[in-house]
C-alpha cells in the first residue's frame, strides 16, 4: 500500500467531479477502455468524485464527448503537477539538483570510523595512527583498502591478534581482538617448548602437542619447561632411538598471588552545583562549529550530548547537532568518615578487578584490608589470581643436533 501511493505521488493522479445524466454509461465506456478510477462517492444521483491518473485523464476526452457528462478537476497532485506549478522557480530546481549532487558525493565518502573490541589501545590512539596511515573521515570510499588496514593496524600494536575492516555505508567499522602480546613470535611449525613466564601452581593444564613436564598442582618457576616440544620414539626395550621435535601447544592456568596497595587522603575536594542550569545548543558540520550559547565563565562547568544526523542506519553524515549545558559551580573540601572512605577504598579495589578482568585474568579471592592512618585512608593485601601462562621458547638447532648424536 505504501508503494502504492509513492508511485501515485510520482506519475500524478487527478481528484475529479463527473456530472451528468449518463454516469452508468460513462463508467462502462471507462471499463472497456481499461480507464481505471478509485475512491468513487456518489454526491447524489447525478454526480459523484473519483481520483484517476493523470495519463489516464488524458483519455477522457472521447468518453465524455459520447456521453455528454460534465468533468470538474478539483485537486491536481503528484509531481508532475508541482514540477509544473514552479517551473519559473530557476533557483528551486537548481537548488534541488545541488543536494542530489551532494548526496551522491556524500555517499561515496567515509564520514564515520567505527571502531569495537579495543580495551588496551585506545579509539583515539588507533585513530590517529589510522590517520598517519591517510584514512581519515571524508575520504574517498573507493580509495579504501579495508585488507591493506587490517594488515597495518596488526603490524602497528603486537596486542591485537585479529582485526576485521568493512565498510558499510558511509561507515568504515573495525572489529578487534587483543591478546598477549609475546616479543618473540614463533611459527606453528617451529619446534618449540612452553615454558612459565610467572611463579605459580599449575591449576588447569590441556596438551595439545608435545608432553607435559608438571601436571596440575605442581608449583612451577618462571622460565621451567612445563611441555616439553621434544619426543622420545622408543624401541621395544624402551631405548631411545632417536627424539623429534614438535610445536608445543597448551592451554595452562596458574593461580599465584599478587600484592595490592592503594592510599588516598581524607581531605578531598568537592564539587556542588549552583544556580539555575542554562541551555543551549551547537551545531557542527566538519571542522565549522557553530554554539547558540554563551561561553561557559570561570567556575561554571558545562555538559554537552552530541548526536550525528543520519539519513538512514548507515549512511552518517558530517553534521552534528549538540545540546549543552553550563552550570555554576563551587568547590568544597570535606573529609571522609571512616564509613565513607572504606567504601571509597572498595570501589577502588572493584575498578583495578574490572581491569584484570578485562585482561582476562580471573580472580579467585582476596585477602585485602583497609585502615585509618591519620590522615590517609591505606589498603592493603594480596589478591589470589588465576591467569595463563605458557611462553613459547624455540627448540635452537644446535640442542635438536646433540640430541641425535
Amino acid at each position: 500500500m505504501r508503494m502504492e501511493k509513492i508511485l501515485k505521488l510520482i506519475y500524478g493522479y487527478v481528484v475529479m467531479m463527473v456530472g451528468g445524466e449518463q454516469l452508468e454509461r460513462f463508467l462502462n465506456l471507462c471499463r472497456n477502455r481499461n480507464i481505471y478510477m478509485e475512491k468513487i462517492h456518489y454526491l447524489d444521483t447525478d454526480r459523484f468524485t473519483a481520483q484517476i491518473q493523470a495519463k489516464d485523464f488524458l483519455r477522457l476526452r472521447p468518453v465524455r464527448s459520447k456521453t455528454g457528462v460534465h468533468i470538474q478537476i478539483m485537486q491536481k497532485r503528484g509531481l508532475p503537477f508541482f514540477f509544473f506549478r514552479n517551473k519559473k522557480r530557476k533557483a528551486f530546481f537548481a537548488g534541488m539538483l545541488l543536494g542530489c549532487v551532494l548526496i551522491f558525493f556524500m555517499t561515496g565518502r567515509i564520514w564515520n570510523i567505527h571502531i569495537e573490541g579495543n580495551v588496551r589501545n585506545s579509539t583515539g590512539e588507533i585513530l590517529d595512527f589510522l590517520e598517519e596511515q591517510g584514512v581519515v573521515h571524508g575520504m574517498a570510499k573507493k580509495k579504501v583498502n579495508c585488507s591493506e588496514i587490517a594488515a597495518s593496524v596488526r603490524r602497528k600494536y603486537n596486542e591485537i591478534t585479529w582485526v576485521s575492516a568493512r565498510i558499510e555505508g558511509t561507515r568504515l567499522l573495525l572489529e578487534i581482538q587483543e591478546g598477549i602480546s609475546q616479543k618473540e613470535t614463533v611459527s606453528e611449525t617451529t619446534p618449540c617448548d612452553l615454558t612459565a613466564d610467572k611463579d605459580g601452581v599449575i591449576t588447569e593444564m590441556i596438551v595439545r602437542a608435545g608432553i607435559p613436564v608438571k601436571k596440575i598442582g605442581d608449583i612451577c618457576k618462571k622460565g621451567e619447561i612445563l611441555v616439553s616440544g621434544e619426543l622420545h620414539i622408543m624401541n621395544d626395550s624402551q631405548e631411545i632411538v632417536r627424539n623429534e621435535y614438535v610445536h608445543a601447544d597448551a592451554d595452562i592456568f596458574i593461580s599465584r598471588q599478587i600484592s595490592y596497595y592503594q592510599e588516598f587522603p581524607l581531605k578531598h575536594q568537592v564539587e556542588e552545583t549552583s544556580g539555575k542550569v542554562k541551555k543551549g545548543i551547537y551545531f557542527q558540520l566538519g571542522s565549522w562549529y557553530l554554539g547558540l550559547y554563551r561561553n561557559a565563565k570561570q567556575n561554571q562547568k558545562c555538559i554537552s550530548e552530541e548526536y550525528p544526523i543520519r539519513i538512514t542506519e548507515n549512511f552518517v553524515l558530517p553534521v552534528w547537532i549538540g545540546k549543552i549545558k553550563i552550570m555554576d559551580y563551587k568547590t568544597e573540601e570535606q573529609i571522609y568518615t571512616q564509613e565513607e572512605a572504606k567504601q571509597e577504598a572498595v570501589q577502588r579495589l572493584q575498578i583495578y578487578e574490572k581491569k584484570m578482568l578485562q585482561n582476562g585474568v580471573k580472580i579467585k579471592e582476596n585477602h585485602v584490608t583497609t585502615k585509618i592512618n591519620g590522615q590517609l585512608c591505606v589498603t592493603r593485601g594480596t589478591i589470589q589470581i588465576i591467569e595463563k601462562t605458557g611462553k613459547e621458547s624455540r627448540i635452537r638447532e644446535s640442542t635438536s643436533e646433540t640430541a641425535s648424536k
